[in-house]
This record gives C-alpha cells, sequence and structure tokens, in this order.
C-alpha cells in the first residue's frame, strides 16, 4: 500500500499544489511554505482525524490517490476498498516531532490492543480480537467496565424493580390467603356464637313469657279470690258495728247513754290524737315515703375492688419494667379503677339512703316512738289508718245511738237490721266480718302489686289488653335450656370477633381493591404469570452476560497467540531490538513488560523507557514503527515522518536515515517532511527525491 498523488487546491499557505509521490520522498519546505497545511490534510484525509484540530478550515478540495494489491482509490470518498488504519493504531504510520508516541489520549492498552487487531485481520474481514466488543455491543454490555449499558440497564433495572413489586405483592398474596382463611374460621365461630346467644335469648324470651303467663295466671288466681270476698263489704262493718252498738246500748237501757256518752268523749279524743298522727303523717310525707321506699339498702364491700385494683397496679409495673405485656394489665388496672369508683359511689348512695332512712325514722317516730325500724313505718301507718276510721266510726255510731236510744227505737228491730246484715254476709259475728275484710284487704294488696307489675312488664295499664298481649308474646319452650351464666361473656366476645372480622374483612378488601390497582394486575394469576415471565427474562439477561464474559475469555486464550507474534517483533532479523541497536550502538535488546518499552545495554542493565532521554525515546519508537510495520504489511505500506529526527544528534542522524532507507527497500513507503536543510540533504545523499515547497 503506497501514495501515488497528493492533489490540493486552495488550502492555507497552498494555493496549487500536486506531487506524484515516490517510495523514497522528502518534502522540503521553509516556514509559512505549506508544510504544515500538507501534514493535516494527509492525516486528516488518511486516519481520519477530527477537523477540530486544524489550522486552517477543513479542506474541500483535496484529492488523495493510495495504491494497493493493483487498486487504486482516490481519497476522501465513504466507502473505499482499502483499509487504512485508524485512532491509536494510526500512530504507526504518522510521526510528528513534536509529538512521536505511539500511545494515543486512551492509554498503551489501547494501542496494544488495536496492534492485535492489525495483526489478525483477514483479508477484508473482522479482527477477531474486535469480536470482544462486538458481542458485548450485540447484548448492550460496556466492553471496558463490563457492565450493561444505560439504556440495557434502565431495563434490567426496572424489570428488576417490577419482579421485585410482583414478589413483595405474591409474598402478600399468601399472607392474604392466610387471613382469609383465618376469617373464614373466624366467621364460623362467629356463627356460632351467635347461635349460642341467639338460643339463650330464645330461652330468656321464654323464660320472659312464662313469667307473664305465671304473673297473669296469678292475677286471675287473687282477682278470682277477691271476687269469693265482694259479700264483705266495709260498709256492712260500718252497719254492723252501729247495729250492734244501738242493740247494746237499747239493752242497757238509759243506764248506757251516760257511759256511750263517755266513750263518744274518750272516742273523740282518741279520733283527735289519730287525727293528729295523720295530719303529721301527710305533713311529713310519711306515707308517700313508705310506697316509694326500696327496702334496706345494701352497703358493697370496698375490700375485692381495692384488691383487684392493687393486683393490677402491680401487672401495670410490671409491664412498664418490661416483665410482661404492658397493655393487658393497663386495661385491668382501668376497668379495677373504674370498679372502685363504682363500688364507692354504691357506698356512698347506700350511707345516703341510710341516713334518709334514719332521718325518716326519726321523724316516724315523733308519733311512733315504740317503732323499731323504718320498715314497720308502713304497718303503723295501716293500723292508724284502720284505728281512727274505727273510731271515727264508733263516735258516730255512738251518737247515733244516743241519738236512737232518745228516740227509744226498739231492740227487736235492731236485732232485724243485723240479722239483715248476717244474711248478705252468712257471718254469725261481727268479728268475722272484720276478718274476713282484714282477709280481703290483703288479698286487694296482692292484687295491686301484681296488677302493679304486669302493667310495668307490659307498658299497658288496662288489664282488659294483658291478656292479648301476653299471647302476641308467646314463646316456644326450647328443646333444650342453655346455661345463661355465660350469656354477658359471650355477647362481649361475640363483639370483638365481629369487631376483628371487620377489621379483617376490611383489610382484604382493601389489598384486593387498592394492592392489585397498585401493582397494576388484574388478578393473582396474571401476577404469576408476569413474575414466571420477568424471571425467565432476568434469567436470560445473566446467561447473555455469562456467555459474553465467556467468550471473552476465548478471545483472550486467542490473543495470547497474537502475543507471541508481537515477540517477533520484538527480536530476531528486522525486529525492534535489532534497528534500535544500529540507532544507538548501546542498546542490544527490547522487552515489553507490562504493556511497557524496557532496553536494556551490552552489560544487561535494563532502562524503562521514561529514563531514556526524548531523542532516544523517539528513536525506538521510530524502530517499533518499521519493525511492527514489517510484520503487519508484509507486501509494504507507507510512514509519514514531520521531521521525526530533528532531536536526534548527528552521528544517529545518519544512521536513522540509512534505517528508514533500508525500510523503504523492503518495499515501503516513506514521506519524510522537513524544513531542515541538513536532513534533506542527508536523505537526498541515501537516494530519496526531493520535493520543495515553493
Amino acid at each position: 500500500m503506497r501514495i501515488k498523488r497528493i492533489h490540493i487546491r486552495k488550502y492555507g499557505p497552498i494555493d496549487e499544489l500536486t506531487v506524484d509521490t515516490g517510495n523514497f520522498e522528502v518534502i522540503y519546505g521553509l516556514n509559512e511554505a505549506g508544510k504544515t497545511a500538507l501534514v493535516e490534510v494527509l492525516v486528516h484525509i488518511l486516519f481520519k482525524r477530527t477537523a477540530a484540530n486544524l489550522r486552517y478550515d477543513k479542506p474541500e478540495s483535496v484529492s488523495i490517490e493510495i495504491e494497493e494489491d493493483g487498486r487504486t482509490e482516490n481519497l476522501p470518498q465513504k466507502k473505499i476498498d482499502i483499509e487504512l488504519p485508524v485512532g491509536d493504531v494510526a500512530n504507526l504510520m504518522y510521526v510528528q516531532a513534536s509529538e512521536s508516541t505511539v500511545f494515543g489520549s486512551r492509554g498503551e492498552t489501547r494501542f496494544w490492543d488495536g496492534i492485535k487487531s492489525m495483526l489478525s485481520r483477514v483479508g477484508a474481514g473482522v479482527p477477531f480480537t474486535k469480536l470482544d466488543e462486538y458481542i458485548f455491543d450485540a447484548i448492550d454490555l460496556q466492553p471496558v467496565k463490563g457492565d450493561w449499558k444505560r439504556s440495557k440497564a434502565t431495563i434490567i433495572e426496572n424489570e428488576l424493580r417490577r419482579k421485585e413489586e410482583l414478589g413483595r405483592y405474591i409474598e402478600k398474596i399468601g399472607e392474604i390467603g392466610t387471613k382469609e382463611s383465618r376469617l373464614a374460621n373466624m366467621i364460623v365461630k362467629n356463627d356460632a356464637l351467635k347461635k349460642q346467644i341467639n338460643e339463650i335469648d330464645q330461652y330468656k324470651n321464654y323464660l320472659s313469657y312464662a313469667d307473664l303467663v305465671k304473673l297473669h295466671n296469678s292475677y286471675g288466681e287473687i282477682k278470682t279470690a277477691v271476687q269469693d270476698y265482694e259479700r264483705y263489704k266495709y260498709d256492712y262493718l260500718g252497719e254492723w258495728q252501729k247495729l250492734d252498738l244501738e242493740r247494746n246500748a237499747r239493752l242497757g237501757e238509759g243506764v248506757k247513754v251516760q257511759e256511750i256518752e263517755s266513750e263518744v268523749e274518750q272516742l273523740e279524743k282518741d279520733v283527735g290524737t289519730l287525727q293528729e298522727i295523720e295530719e303529721y303523717i301527710a305533713k311529713e310525707g310519711l306515707k308517700n315515703y313508705t310506697e316509694g321506699s326500696m327496702g334496706q339498702p345494701s352497703t358493697p364491700s370496698i375490700i375485692i375492688p381495692f384488691i383487684v385494683m392493687l393486683l393490677a397496679a402491680g401487672f401495670t409495673a410490671l409491664g412498664v419494667l418490661n416483665f410482661v405485656p404492658l397493655l393487658p394489665p393497663l386495661i385491668l388496672f382501668t376497668a379495677s379503677l373504674f370498679l372502685l369508683i363504682y363500688v364507692l359511689y354504691m357506698r356512698s348512695l347506700a350511707q345516703k339512703l341510710l341516713s334518709g332512712r334514719d332521718q325518716w325514722l326519726e321523724k316516724a317516730r315523733m308519733v311512733f316512738p315504740e317503732i323499731g325500724s323504718i320498715d314497720e313505718l308502713s304497718g303503723r301507718i295501716e293500723k292508724n289508718q284502720e284505728a281512727l276510721i274505727k273510731k271515727r266510726t264508733l263516735v258516730e255510731e255512738k251518737k247515733r245511738i244516743i241519738v236512737r236510744m232518745a228516740s227509744a227505737r226498739s231492740a227487736d228491730v235492731i236485732e232485724k237490721e243485723i240479722a239483715l246484715i248476717r244474711s248478705k254476709t252468712g257471718l254469725a259475728e261481727i268479728s268475722d266480718l272484720e276478718g274476713k275484710l282484714l282477709e280481703k284487704r290483703k288479698i286487694e294488696g296482692e292484687l295491686n302489686k301484681v296488677g302493679t307489675r304486669l302493667a310495668g312488664l307490659l307498658q299497658e295499664n288496662d288489664p282488659k289488653k294483658w291478656e292479648r298481649m301476653i299471647s302476641e308474646r308467646k314463646v316456644k319452650k326450647p328443646a333444650n335450656e342453655p346455661d345463661v351464666t355465660p350469656y354477658r361473656d359471650l355477647l362481649d366476645e361475640q363483639k370483638d370477633l365481629q369487631r376483628l372480622i371487620d377489621d379483617l374483612a376490611r383489610e382484604i378488601k382493601l389489598f384486593r381493591d387498592v394492592e392489585q390497582a397498585r401493582v397494576n394486575v388484574p388478578d393473582d394469576h396474571s401476577a404469576f404469570v408476569e413474575f414466571d415471565r420477568l424471571e425467565k427474562k432476568l434469567r436470560d439477561h445473566d446467561l447473555e452476560k455469562d456467555a459474553a464474559f465467556a467468550a471473552r475469555e476465548i478471545l483472550k486464550s486467542m490473543s495470547g497467540e497474537l502475543d507471541e507474534f508481537i515477540d517477533g517483533i520484538m527480536h530476531g532479523k528486522d525486529s525492534l531490538s535489532e534497528y534500535y541497536k544500529a540507532v544507538t550502538g548501546r542498546y542490544t535488546r527490547v522487552i515489553v513488560k507490562n504493556e511497557q518499552f524496557i532496553v536494556e545495554d551490552r552489560s544487561g542493565k535494563r532502562y524503562t523507557f521514561e529514563s531514556l532521554s526524548s531523542g532516544a525515546q523517539d528513536q525506538l519508537l521510530l524502530c517499533f514503527r518499521m519493525a511492527a510495520l514489517t510484520r503487519v504489511y508484509a507486501n509494504g505500506t507507507f510512514m509519514i515522518l514531520d521531521d521525526a529526527f530533528i532531536f536526534a544528534d548527528w552521528q544517529r542522524r545518519e544512521r536513522l536515515v540509512a534505517l528508514v532507507r533500508d525500510f523503504v527497500e523492503r518495499g515501503n513507503q516513506v514521506i519524510y517532511l522537513t524544513s531542515d536543510d541538513h536532513t534533506r540533504d542527508l536523505f537526498g545523499g541515501c537516494g530519496a527525491r526531493v520535493t520543495v515547497l515553493k
């Protein structure tokens, strides 16, 4: 491969330039003659260097003719059959005096990779050392870091995030399934509790109905008993007493009048006393108190609530110290505190009632000094009323007796009237009537109590409606009689269980309504299907990455074979070591270690590349270029040198020119551009053709 012709028009200081280049060409020009413009054009067109660093504008009217294996191409053009090196490897074919390093801006590793790529090239095919990058690019892996490219990494991250989201959802599905199973069990238990409570309610309703029936039957029996005493009227007693008095008076005749009058006087005093007692009872409301009294109030004990509160306080303290869970003892302590407050309130209420009873007892003793307790007051009031009625009746009767005695009614007439009362009552003696009336009053009192209770239970005062209302409440007797003792506990348990069921059902519904919408899945099956698909895709990504790294290892193994080939560049005939020894006369061997040049002198002492002088570095790199190009391009190639020997001393410069001449004689082309007269003359003396820029 060689450059046959260069044509430049209107670029920098060059107005028109055509050079038919030979194999050993020196282009000489003074400053501002166009040498720099010519170099920029060659480098830009041949090696595809960017136009950013060009001193002049991007060259437009340029033509460079290249020949290889009988094919000729005119550059620039988009597609050609001749492959020219680019990037770091292009530095093999172009040397700039001010920057002679072969390593480009991307470093030694990329340079050596480029050399291997060139050495592995077969015809116009793809170098297998580049396959590593192609393989990584094909699956969007970064060839250098081995990480996914941003677009692929974003896709994988999204897939991972989606998989994790679905995984969390699927995990929650299991939790929800457990909760649904738990909910089903709780519903069964709740139904059983409801059934048990309903059975107790039915039984209680039956007991209530039975009590009503029993109470109503009792009411009927008592009412019937009252009807049996209907013939015993209170008026009969009064009339009988009057007639009896009158008869007795008549029997004693006139002698009795004085005694009766005395009795009347005493009775009136007694009536006055009894009347005063009645007025006092009415004034102080003693009768109303007895009707509203609930009996002896009980005073609840404070010991048990106090002990419970102490125990709850102890457990709460243990909970605060984290020995036991805090919430149950805290609830127990709060409940015991309320219980204690309630007991204290009831004791206070009982004390007030007791105190009130004592006050009423003191009032009662004002008229009934011999009374022992307030419970006796009702009987005393009743007896006082009976005594008052009786004594008033006696007073009236005795007065009538006196009148009758005065009117001289006969004892026979009186006896006939008494006989009529005996006939109506069926009783022989007045004491019998008194006894019957006492029994009647007691039965009437019992009837009134039962009637009052029925009216309260039925919320109806009309006895005629009671039987119908009780019939409407009829409840069939249950087959079994459940224990009603745990009724309140069952209600509390069912209420708590229903609350848990509602909370759990709400939580499950919230998951179904909200979580599925958030995860964007129509149902659980779709979540499992998508999760499996993502898992397979992510597994495929991992397999792709593993395959790429496996291919890299294979290519590395193949690259090792190229390392052996590169070693031929360093040693043997036409090698870097041979060329460098011919130029320097001092260094006999050059090796590459860790991608760095190491040189040895005759004594075997080694020097790093950085420890050499700048001229020795430039000479080593020039020798390496010629040795490498000799093996890479077996059919010959070109090399462009831009004053590459300017920093060499005169002796080594002559050796370098001779080395270049030998390189040309082995079928290569060298174009050397210079503004130095001595270098021009050295090349001319070795047979190079000189073209002068003007």
